[in-house]
C-alpha cells in the first residue's frame, strides 16, 4: 500500500509516530456511525477480508508473471537459449509472491487505522515508514466509492477522498460500510452526492 503523502499546507502530517496501540483500534463493522456519533469516533481497521483479496491480487499477477518465465523456459531449453532468464525470473515471481502475498496483506491490515470526526478525516498507514495525515472536512472536494473485480469477490469497496493536494484511499471496507462512509464524508464536508 503507497504510503499518503498531503501537501495541503492546512493539512497536519506527523511521519515520527510510533505504532497505534491495540486498544486504540476498533474492528469495522457493517453498522457505521452516523454523522452525530463520529466526534468521539475512535481508530478503526479494514475489514479482514482485505487480506484475503490484496494475497488474491498477488497470486494472479505473480502467477501470470511466473506463466510467462516457465514459457520461456520451455521455449529456451527446447531452441538451446541459455536458461537462467527464465530461472530467475520463476525465482522472482516466488520471493515476490511470498512478499506481496503472504507478508504484505497481513502489515498492511495491522498498520492502516482511519478516523473520521466532524472537522477532519485521520488516516495511519506504513509499518516501516509511519505516515499519519490529518485532512481537515473543508478541504475534501469530491469522494468516490470503487469496486474492482476482486474487492466485488469478497463483498469489498475502496472510498477515495480527493483533495487539492491528494487522493486518499480507504481500501477493504464491506461494501454497505463504505456507502455509509461516503455518505458520511459526503455530508460533513458538504460534497454533492452525484449517486442521489
Amino acid at each position: 500500500m503507497n504510503n499518503i503523502h498531503n501537501d495541503d499546507t492546512s493539512a497536519k502530517e506527523n511521519t515520527t509516530g510510533g505504532t497505534i496501540e491495540e486498544s486504540e483500534l476498533v474492528e469495522t463493522t457493517s453498522n457505521a456511525s452516523s454523522p452525530k456519533s463520529l466526534k468521539s469516533q475512535s481508530l478503526r481497521r479494514l475489514h479482514p477480508k482485505v487480506k484475503r483479496a490484496t494475497a488474491m491480487t498477488s497470486l494472479i499477477t505473480n502467477g501470470i508473471l511466473g506463466a510467462i518465465a516457465a514459457a520461456y523456459l520451455v521455449v529456451a531449453f527446447n531452441r538451446d537459449w541459455t536458461l537462467w532468464p527464465g530461472w530467475a525470473a520463476l525465482g522472482l515471481c516466488i520471493l515476490s509472491f511470498i512478499w506481496f502475498g503472504c507478508a504484505l496483506p497481513a502489515l498492511q491490515y495491522r498498520y492502516f487505522s482511519f478516523r473520521v470526526a466532524e472537522d477532519e478525516l485521520e488516516i495511519h498507514s506504513g509499518w516501516l515508514w509511519i505516515t499519519d495525515t490529518i485532512v481537515p472536512m473543508t478541504r475534501v472536494q469530491q469522494v468516490e466509492l470503487e469496486s474492482g473485480p476482486l474487492l466485488r469477490k469478497y463483498g469489498l469497496a475502496k472510498v477515495s477522498i480527493v483533495t487539492a493536494a491528494a487522493t486518499l484511499e480507504i481500501a477493504g471496507l464491506e461494501r454497505e460500510e463504505a456507502e455509509q462512509l461516503k455518505r458520511n464524508i459526503g455530508h460533513l464536508a458538504k460534497v454533492e452526492d452525484r449517486d442521489e
